[in-house]
This record gives structure tokens, C-alpha cells and sequence, in this order.
């Protein structure tokens, strides 16, 4: 029976929740909070539900405690803003559902989490390691993804040569790196580590492996599993200062020692590394050794944000939708055109990521071939700040709050939750000002009388 974990400070909330989901076939495990989370997670999950406020701790941190786990469970964060999704999503989150909570949409992507999380193509090693073996690819073919490419190409004549990817969280970083590993021909696996998700003890002993000691058995570790391969360091400015010279000397001389060893030993693992930060201030404030930058960064790519290709879209929207085809079972043939122009005009914080994680959504939830505008979660691109002056002679203010009203709703095409968005609103909020100004879907008024009468 998969085990479900729902973290959720509102126990009325949290019971509705658990109850939904034992009703669905589900094993559930509760928690009132962040504190009592992480017993419950090494007791092992198959989906965590977490709500963006909980009363004891931040949702950020409960998802690194998840990302500990082996596999990590796939991770639905339940009602959070659009600013806060972003950030979600890079933490790692599966999903993240909008306000107000639905209880049917949360039945729905559980049940998908499961079947996708069952789907992947991965073979997981212990905490934060993955060893991938799905077939990668760079969709694009905007002049930045050229040179990209280009670069592989070149590299396929030096498949040893140390590589530095940079770019911001989501941009597909570690796609290029899998694509480098593939073009490269090298027989051995591709092995994903994040530094960020391991103590520095248990990072250096899963890095360069545990001598044998007594009766204790040793352990291998990822320099030995890669070679012949390829090893990804993901966020590499986040790794202990003190394992970043062990790594240093791998670098310089292909040789190191396991935790307790005395001997050395060698790998022929090519190392790829990546980071979202800028590596230059790291080292000046001391948290990335200047000479492990300059070993690592042999060759440096710089994969540009998504807003800065969005010309791609079109072709990245193809790839992942048939993906998304096979890995939920059902047939998604496209987007329409007012939902393409929506995603082609977004500004996407969250990169290549977060349209990954809009389409699924829409996908999933609109259970139609054709991905329509109503279907897409995605908040508005709009100005941080407003630049308006009040008139000297004052205003009408509920009649300045029921004209831009009417005209979120006319922009949506009466989607209740698009204008909801484009005024940075929930469904809730939209649908009381519709009542209280006599409004149809349509941004019509269907009621007469002053604004004010219906306040």
C-alpha cells in the first residue's frame, strides 16, 4: 500500500485531507508540523503533502528534510502564492497547488505523483545520489542553445576534460551535463550528486567511499561507482571547504583515499559540476576554493534562461508533453493558441522547470487532449511596483475597484482564476468582488445600482 504523508498545522484541514486519502486506498501518516516531519519521513513516504504554513517551522526546510530520503518521495505543496511556488519548485518540490485547497485536485495529483514517481527511468543510490540512465536532450534552437550544442560537439574529442555549468535554478543545467556525459561516449554511468543534501561526514564518505575497519564492512563510493562515467556535482559552491580539497587532488591527480584508508586509489570519472551562484563572490567570502574554480572551469557553459530563449517554448512544449504522454497514460496532443501565447509571454522565474511543472499540472487536471488557457496555473508577468499618482480632486474608489475587475475578466475571457491571478488575487477574493458589483463571468454586470449597493 503506498504511504502518504500530509504535514499540515490545521488539524481540520489535515483530517479532511487524511481522510480523503484513506478513503482513496492510501496508507497515510499525519503530522501537525516541521518538528514531528522528519520521524514520520524516515519511516519512509511515497508522496508528502506539505502546506506552505505551518505554524512551527518553514516548508523550505521540511523539503530538504524530505530530499534526504532514499528515493525521495515526489512533494506537493499545498496552496502556496505564485512568488512562493518559485521557490518551492527549486527546492524541489513535485508539484505546487494554488489557493483556495481543493480536495478533489489533491486526490487527483497524489494519485499522478505515484504513477509518475513509479514511471522514471532511475536507479537511486543513497542519500542525495542518483545514477540516471534516461536519454537526454536539448530542445532549442535559439543562438545561445546553438553554441551550447556546438560545445558538445567540440568536446566529444576530449571526453576527460572537466566541464563548469552555470546558470539560474531550473534552467536545465543538469541536462547538459547528462547530454555532455551521453555525446561522450564514455561506458560508464552518469551519477547526480548534491552536496547540499548531505552532512559534510556523509557527503566525503559517499564521495570517496568507507575503508573496511574491524568487522565494519567498506563501502565504495561515487569516484569508484562513476569510473568510466560521469560524475555531476550539482551546486558545487555548497560543498565543505575541507571535501573540496580532497576533491581537488582527484582533480589534479586522479587518485584518493577512502574515509580511514591509507592507500590510494584511482577512477577515470569525468567530473562535471554546476552551480546558480555567482562562483567568483564564493570564493572572495571563502566558500569555494580558488583553485578547485579553476580546475573545474577547463570549459564553461552558460545556459541562459528560459526568458531569454523563449522562442523555444513551442518546441520545448512538445518535448514535454510527450513525455507527459506516456509517463500519465493518456494522450496530450498540444496546447491551444491562447494558452501558447500565455506561455511564450510569461517570464518564467523558474525556468524550463517550472513549465515543466505548469504543463503536468494542466495536463493532469484538465484531462483533455488539448491544453486550454483555463487549465494553465501560472501567474501573470506584471510590474513589481505601480507607478500611479492619485488626482488632487480624489476618486471613486469602488468604481476604480469594479472597472479593473471587469477588465480581469474580460482578459481572462472569464476564466475566474486567470483574472484572479492577473490581479494577484485568489478565486475566493475575484468571486466576492463579482457578487458585490452584480458581475457575470464575462466582466458583464447583470445586477443594476451603484457599486456601493452591493457592498
Amino acid at each position: 500500500m503506498d504511504r502518504v504523508i500530509v504535514v499540515e498545522s490545521d488539524e481540520g484541514v489535515r483530517k479532511q485531507i487524511t481522510a480523503r486519502l484513506r478513503a482513496d486506498g492510501y496508507e497515510v501518516a499525519e503530522s501537525g508540523g516541521a518538528q514531528g516531519a522528519p520521524e514520520l519521513f524516515r519511516q519512509g513516504a511515497d508522496v508528502a503533502l506539505i502546506s506552505r504554513e505551518l505554524r512551527d517551522g518553514a516548508v523550505l526546510d521540511v523539503i530538504r528534510d524530505l530530499r534526504a530520503i532514499d528515493p525521495v518521495p515526489p512533494i506537493i505543496v499545498l496552496s502556496a502564492p505564485a512568488e512562493e511556488a518559485i521557490d518551492a519548485l527549486k527546492a524541489g518540490a513535485f508539484y505546487v497547488t494554488r489557493p483556495p485547497l481543493s480536495i478533489d485536485e489533491i486526490s487527483i495529483l497524489t494519485r499522478r505523483a505515484l504513477e509518475a514517481s513509479s514511471g522514471l527511468r532511475r536507479s537511486r543510490s543513497r542519500n542525495g545520489t542518483l545514477i540516471d540512465n534516461a536519454e537526454p536532450a536539448l530542445i532549442g534552437e535559439t543562438s545561445a542553445l546553438r553554441a551550447i550544442k556546438d560545445t558538445i560537439r567540440r568536446l566529444r574529442g576530449s571526453p576527460s576534460t572537466t566541464v563548469l555549468i552555470t546558470g539560474e535554478s531550473g534552467s536545465g543545467k543538469d541536462t547538459v551535463a547528462r547530454v555532455i556525459h551521453s555525446e561522450s561516449n564514455r561506458g560508464g554511468p552518469f551519477v547526480y550528486v548534491s552536496p547540499s543534501a548531505l552532512p559534510e561526514q556523509s557527503l566525503e564518505a559517499e564521495l570517496f567511499g568507507v575503508e573496511p575497519s574491524g568487522s565494519a564492512q567498506g563501502q565504495p563510493g561515487l569516484l569508484e561507482r562513476a569510473d568510466g562515467g560521469t560524475l555531476f556535482l550539482d551546486e558545487i559552491a555548497d560543498m565543505p571547504v575541507a571535501v573540496q580539497s580532497k576533491l581537488l587532488r582527484f582533480l589534479q591527480e586522479k587518485a584518493f583515499r577512502r574515509v580511514g584508508g591509507v592507500s590510494d586509489r584511482v577512477s577515470d570519472a569525468r567530473v562535471i559540476a554546476a552551480s546558480s551562484r555567482d562562483l567568483q563572490a564564493a570564493v572572495r567570502e571563502g566558500h569555494l576554493r580558488a583553485e578547485l574554480l579553476y580546475r573545474l572551469a577547463v570549459v564553461t557553459l552558460e545556459v541562459p534562461s528560459l526568458r531569454e530563449r523563449l522562442p523555444d517554448i513551442p518546441l520545448l512544449v512538445r518535448h514535454i508533453l510527450s513525455g507527459l504522454s506516456s509517463r500519465i497514460g493518456r494522450q496530450v496532443r498540444g496546447v491551444s493558441d491562447s494558452a501558447m501565447k500565455m506561455l511564450v509571454e510569461h517570464s518564467w522565474p523558474g525556468n524550463v522547470r517550472e513549465l515543466a511543472n505548469v504543463l503536468e499540472r494542466a495536463a493532469l487536471l484538465g484531462e483533455a487532449e488539448v491544453i486550454e488557457l483555463a487549465h494553465l496555473s501560472i501567474q501573470a508577468g506584471r510590474p513589481s511596483g505601480v507607478d500611479y499618482r492619485l488626482p488632487s480632486q480624489g476618486i471613486d474608489f469602488r468604481e476604480l475597484e469594479r472597472e479593473v475587475v471587469l477588465q480581469a475578466l474580460r482578459h481572462a475571457r472569464g476564466n475566474q482564476t486567470r483574472a484572479a491571478s492577473l490581479l494577484g488575487m485568489t478565486r475566493d477574493q475575484i468571486r466576492y468582488r463579482m457578487a458585490k458589483f452584480g458581475m457575470s463571468t464575462r466582466g458583464e454586470t447583470v445586477r443594476t445600482g451603484p457599486p456601493g449597493a452591493h457592498a
